[in-house]
Formats: structure tokens, C-alpha cells, sequence
């Protein structure tokens, strides 16, 4: 063993024994760490992480997640996920798009556990309901969970026109609550309707089974009428509940 191998054995050696006495930890694949903005631009963005070593945000790591960090400047913290512990200059690989999916999925669990209502974002629309995304999570509104003032009144039922009111709603954020999660099949759920329940409970709460109100027809459809009364409050008047003999067509 020659002079200079043994120098680099000891150096590494003592720089161990450095971390280990300040309790630092060096960042693995998989960590998410904070990081101090060095340098940020369209292409690239590099992070100092405690001091310690330097990372990189790069590729689709970067794009996919562009919007929200397109305002970051020298001097900024941010959070991030090793992707690689050594890329082919020496740095940390650094991910915000796993980063934030994994920050996101926590998110929509604390959601569904404490029935918070959270905000989505329309994307596209088909015959069922409405595709949704929370960050870059995909999700599914079904059209039996859109709130009343949103749901597709069509008389006759056509869907080709029930589907041209859905696509309406593409680039639209709603507030929703989380009806069903699960992350290892990236699968949500949403629901509208509860979002809806919960800010007008107070006001739902006034009425109960058997009341006598008054309102305004909104909607003919095939299986009801669609009734507006109260304070901005709207309800179904089923087909089987409108007379006493048999309907077959509301209007």
C-alpha cells in the first residue's frame, strides 16, 4: 500500500469520524432532504445541502414540477428527493417531482382521515365524471358526486350533451373531500357533493325529515325535478315522489 492510498484512507477515515461527532447524516437515494438554492434556471437547479455536498435538479425531474419552482432565486430553501447519491460530476441527483408526489400523498391522507377539503383541478372530463389532479396525482369525480349546482341537467338524458356540460368544466378548480385513497394503485377519489354538504351543513341543519318547503324548479331530467329553495340550497324531487299515479316524464 503506497503513501497516497493510506493518506486517503485516513482522510476518509477522519471525515467519517467529523460526521459522525456533528450527528450528520450523509443523504441516501430514497431521502428527502432541504436545500439552499445556489443557482436556479430553465434547465437546472442546483442546491448546497447543509454544507455538505451539492445537488442538482434536473430533466423531467424539474419539469414536471416547473410552475411551482419557477420563481425560486439564490437564497431560497426548498425540498427534494436523491434520486442518486453520485452522478457523473459528483453531486447529488435530485428529484422535485418525487419529492412533491410524496409530499402530496401525504397530503390527501391527512385529507381523508380529518375530512378536510382540499382543491383540485379539472383536466378532462368523460360519460362517468370528471378527471381531476391534486399536484401531480392524478384523480376521478364521478358525476353522482358533483354538487347540485354542477350537476348535468339534461332533459332526455342525452349524453353526448351530458358530456359537453362535463367538458365545460375542464380548467376549472372545485373543492372537494377525499372519498377513497390509495397510494400503492394511485387511486382517488373524490367527491364534490360532501365538499358542498360540508359548507352548507349549517344551513342543511335547519331542515329535517318531513319539512314543508317552498322553492323554484331549476331542472326537468327524466328521473325528477331538480328544486332550488332556501338559502342557495337545491334538492331532487324524485320521479316516483311527484304524484301519486305514474309518471313517465316529469316535464
Amino acid at each position: 500500500m503506497n503513501d497516497d492510498t493510506q493518506n486517503n484512507q485516513a482522510s476518509d477515515a477522519d471525515f467519517q469520524k467529523l460526521l459522525d461527532k456533528e450527528n450528520i447524516k450523509i443523504p441516501q437515494a430514497g431521502d428527502i432532504i432541504k436545500g439552499t438554492v445556489l443557482s436556479a434556471s430553465k434547465a437546472e437547479i442546483r442546491l448546497d445541502i447543509d454544507g455538505i455536498a451539492s445537488g442538482v435538479v434536473r430533466g423531467r425531474e424539474l419539469y414536471f414540477e416547473a410552475e411551482e419552482y419557477a420563481n425560486l432565486k439564490p437564497g431560497d430553501v426548498v425540498e427534494a428527493t436523491v434520486v442518486e447519491e453520485e452522478n457523473e460530476n459528483g453531486e447529488l441527483e435530485l428529484s422535485f417531482r418525487s419529492a412533491g408526489q410524496q409530499k402530496a400523498w401525504s397530503a390527501l391522507v391527512d385529507a381523508l382521515e380529518n375530512r378536510k377539503i382540499i382543491k383540485v383541478r379539472i383536466n378532462d372530463a368523460n360519460k362517468g365524471g370528471l378527471i381531476a389532479s391534486y399536484a401531480q396525482i392524478q384523480g376521478f369525480l364521478p358525476v353522482s358526486q358533483l354538487a347540485p349546482e354542477n350537476y348535468p341537467r339534461v332533459n332526455g338524458g342525452d349524453k353526448s350533451k351530458i358530456l359537453d356540460k362535463l367538458k365545460s368544466f375542464v380548467g376549472a378548480d372545485f373543492e372537494v373531500k377525499v372519498m377513497a385513497l390509495e397510494e400503492k394503485e394511485e387511486k382517488l377519489i373524490v367527491s364534490e357533493k360532501e365538499a358542498w354538504q360540508e359548507k352548507q351543513k349549517d344551513i342543511i341543519s335547519k331542515y329535517k325529515v318531513g319539512s314543508i318547503v317552498a322553492g323554484t324548479i331549476t331542472a326537468l331530467t327524466d328521473f325528477g325535478v331538480f328544486l332550488s329553495f332556501g338559502e342557495n340550497l337545491e334538492g331532487l324531487i324524485h320521479i316516483s315522489e311527484l304524484a301519486w299515479q305514474r309518471i313517465d316524464d316529469p316535464s
